[in-house]
């Protein structure tokens, strides 16, 4: 069975109970399969193939989801675009893939219009609702024209075989493709049946963008798997989401911190009903302590995975038992995973020293599309390197530090950014910081610290040095500090240490 026959095996087993609801509209299992196979149906009419590549620049939608499974059920591989991109950023990736179509939302009509002609490998653009280019199909009017019967497909496609290419949100460099294939998929969605106990009573919602691996993987395509109904939020929007919760009785969510930090501050928190939620899943970047508090205190178990894109995305999680007494963690490695910590010469490292987390399991990766050396450096050694820096303590949990390339070395010694960072985060002044080493005659590097306050609040530069002192060693206390409105961030929370370098340091990289 491949990822495009789950929805085939569902609504076969359990065809009209409810299973996909986005805004007012709810699909069952027969109707939502019935939409897969139209859209299969009408991809194949525009002769579509086993290993064609289909682009989305789509909001969250069922249409979303529906053009996924479709690709699953005849072997195309969709490419989920991040409509936070720039048009210049999407035709680097539109020129790197190569589709065939260009699924679009009407919100990102004008992002299509500058691509349109860019885009050569390109022959037809559909818009997922209307509002769209008057030239172009609109997907639900062409794909009811096709019936719904299970599409006839000549290729086998296994789970060894592409199912969508997710780049990577290029925070070092040019974003590449990271290929995931049904197989990556479908473990993923084991892993999570075991850690968590979902089942097809359960309610998720999806509310962080389906183009992240996050939204998409951490959130949707496990929920589908057990069978679980799914509601999806078209935007994030905090004060909505936590209205969807009560109103819908969520039992689960994944969202990175930034959503989380949002929906704490607006009012509606005080009085959402979260007696329904089992527990929240935080990803995509490193969760404040505080944060996760905070939803203690509403009686919410706060759980913070670590996964990446190559990874399908779960690596590691914590489970609501544990939450409490390993706060901060990022868990144990999930059942069919594998970690390891690995020094400069790939060698295992004892527990609680720093180096670099490698991973190993079916929910690994395929390749970077079209970059073979990049892949094999990435996969040495048959273990995915991560780049990221942590640790694993006597009892097996992971504890993140920080980026491997995002340390710098002052007098000799290694920096974390991601420790600093968390010191300073802890002043009542602060809202939000971003630490990047900088050149310094004397040290080698030294650190520059980003420092936004909180609103009407007052800080000095040497305020926050002070506070330092008896926090972090000398030499991790950063030597220039900067304030500022806000920090540059990318789609998944993660602040762009690039930005930072370029602005304040006249660096690229």
């Amino acid at each position: 069975m491949n990822v495009g026959e789950w929805t085939t095996k569902w609504a076969e087993l359990y065809p009209d109970e409810p299973w996909v609801k986005c805004g007012d509209q709810i699909f069952t299992r027969r109707e939502f399969n019935r939409r897969v196979n139209q859209t299969a149906r009408a991809l194949q009419s525009l002769k579509i193939t086993k290993g064609d590549r289909i682009a989305g620049l789509l909001a969250n939608g069922h249409e979303f989801l529906e053009i996924l499974f479709a690709c699953s059920k005849i072997g195309a591989v969709m490419v989920p675009l991040n409509f936070r991109l720039a048009p210049p950023e999407l035709g680097y990736i539109l020129r790197d893939c190569e589709p065939r179509i260009l699924f679009y939302s009407p919100e990102f009509l004008s992002a299509v219009e500058t691509l349109r002609g860019r885009a050569l490998s390109v022959c037809d653009f559909i818009c997922e609702r209307t509002g769209g280019c008057k030239e172009d199909r609109e997907f639900g009017s062409w794909i009811d024209s096709f019936p719904g019967e299970e599409p006839e497909v000549q290729d086998e496609i296994t789970l060894e075989d592409p199912q969508f290419i997710m780049y990577t949100s290029g925070t070092t460099g040019k974003p590449k493709g990271a290929v995931l294939t049904h197989g990556n998929t479908q473990w993923n969605g084991v892993n999570a049946v075991v850690l968590y106990g979902f089942t097809k009573e359960d309610v998720s919602l999806t509310a962080a963008p389906l183009f992240h691996i996050g939204g998409l993987s951490a959130s949707a395509t496990p929920q589908l798997y057990v069978g679980g109904r799914l509601v999806i939020q078209r935007f994030f929007n905090p004060a909505e989401t936590l209205k969807l919760i009560g109103k819908e009785k969520i039992n689960t969510m994944f969202g990175i911190p930034v959503m989380f930090q949002f929906m704490a501050l607006v009012p509606e928190f005080a009085t959402t009903d979260f007696s329904s939620v089992k527990f929240f899943i935080a990803g995509g970047a490193p969760c404040p302590k505080s944060l996760i508090e905070i939803y203690f205190k509403k009686g919410v178990v706060f759980n913070q995975g670590y996964g990446l894109t190559e990874t399908a995305p779960a690596v590691t999680a914590l489970r609501s038992e544990e939450a409490d007494r390993k706060l901060g963690s990022a868990g144990k490695p999930l059942f069919h995973v594998n970690v390891r910590i690995l020094d400069d010469q790939d060698r295992n490292l004892p527990r609680g020293e720093l180096g670099e987390v490698a991973v190993q399991g079916p929910n690994v990766f395929k390749e970077y599309w079209r970059l073979p050396e990049e892949t094999a450096r990435a996969k040495k050694g048959g273990w995915f390197h991560t780049g990221d820096i942590g640790y694993l303590d006597e009892e097996g949990y992971l504890w993140l530090v920080d980026r491997k390339k995002d340390m710098y070395i002052s007098g000799g010694e290694n920096v974390y950014p991601a420790e600093v960072e968390d010191v300073i985060y802890k002043m009542p002044q602060v809202g939000e910081v971003g630490v990047v080493g900088m050149e310094d005659a004397r040290w080698g590097e030294v650190g520059l610290a980003v420092v936004v306050p909180k609103k009407g609040a007052s800080l000095t530069e040497e305020e926050v040095r002070e506070y330092c002192r008896d926090k972090l060693a000398k030499y991790k206390i950063p030597k220039k500090i900067v304030f500022a409105e806000a920090l540059p961030r990318n789609a998944t929370g993660k602040v762009l240490k690039k930005e930072l370098r370029a602005k304040y340091l006249g660096k690229s990289q």
